[in-house]
């Protein structure tokens, strides 16, 4: 298992909060799932689809000298924006090329914390067939924190978390059961997230064609200076909705996309991104597009409020 890729257990969504003395409640970090590998005087670094992440995140070289021993660890990557996690901001991190200049200037302007919250080997043993009550324990004998390094609480009222973190705008919460054997690869009702929906401020670019109608609107916000794509929305518009729209976006209509880097596609119609939406959905990928949209109003926002936290 040491420096062997795997991909990680999964939770499934679960729709509201509840309280079980059979589970412990974390709260959900909001940032990019990294496995660390921590042995022979190294540390290697990979995320749920098996791509390497060693060289995006150096600080966590600091690793060797916080495990005892061998050992493969399961948290988030979270970089924090004004006492909150940001999944876009994260993402500058660890979209950026090692040894670029953006990976070289986000290095310098985003620092990040390891939210660890399992230990599935340790020292020759593999953990995974233990219950994550033993894996808790393990995982406080084997690892120290520091300032950049931190073990992931647990409570016992999920009600209760879930309330405290929505108050403080975080994502939401992980139930799990406190018997659960780690399965790696799979999605597991073992492991349950509750999430709130979140609300983004968006900026029309674009739209897509069916049957000569339009059918679909083509997102976008700002990160930094970049107006990148945040998804494709349906949900939400209703028939005058898009009676009202379709003279006003087809006389914004533009050759190229507007959005940072993304290709041209044969049902894409462009547009100049003047109008801003306001849209709930539940989570972001791990490409920043946003899952499960659905459109909540149009808005008087200028495209420029349209930004990515």
């Amino acid at each position: 298992m040491l420096f062997c890729p795997f991909y990680p257990m999964e939770p499934l969504p679960w729709p509201e909060p509840f309280d079980d003395t059979s589970y412990l409640f974390q709260v959900k970090w909001d940032g990019v799932r990294i496995l660390a590998h921590i042995g022979r005087g190294r540390v290697y670094l990979h995320n749920r689809k098996l791509r390497e992440r060693t060289r995006h995140y150096p600080e966590l070289d600091r690793l060797v000298n916080l495990v005892r021993g061998e050992a493969v660890l399961d948290g988030e990557m979270v970089a924090f924006k004004e006492g909150r996690p940001s999944f876009p901001l994260i993402l500058e991190r660890d979209l950026a090329v090692p040894g670029g200049i953006a990976a070289r200037r986000s290095l310098a302007l985003v620092p990040v914390c390891y939210m660890i919250f399992d230990i599935v080997y340790s020292n020759g043993e593999d953990l995974t067939g233990h219950p994550l009550g033993y894996r808790q324990e393990r995982l406080r004998q084997v690892v120290s924190e520091d300032e950049t390094v931190h073990l992931v609480e647990s409570f016992d009222t999920g009600i209760a978390l879930f309330g405290a973190v929505s108050e403080q705008g975080m994502e939401g919460i992980v139930a799990k059961r406190r018997d659960s054997v780690y399965v790696r690869g799979k999605k597991n009702n073992a492991w349950l997230k509750i999430k709130k929906r979140i609300r983004q401020l968006v900026v029309i670019g674009g739209y897509t064609v069916r049957q000569g109608q339009i059918n679909a609107l083509l997102t976008g916000a700002y990160l930094g200076s970049r107006l990148v794509y945040t998804g494709r929305v349906a949900a939400g518009l209703s028939a005058s909705d898009l009676a009202g729209l379709t003279p006003f976006l087809q006389a914004s209509r533009r050759d190229t996309s507007p959005f940072d880097g993304m290709p041209p596609g044969r049902d894409r119609v462009w547009v100049e991104p003047r109008l801003a939406v306001l849209v709930e959905f539940q989570e972001w990928t791990d490409d920043l597009h946003m899952r499960q949209p659905v459109i909540r109003g149009f808005t008087k926002d200028r495209p420029e409020a349209c930004k990515l936290d």
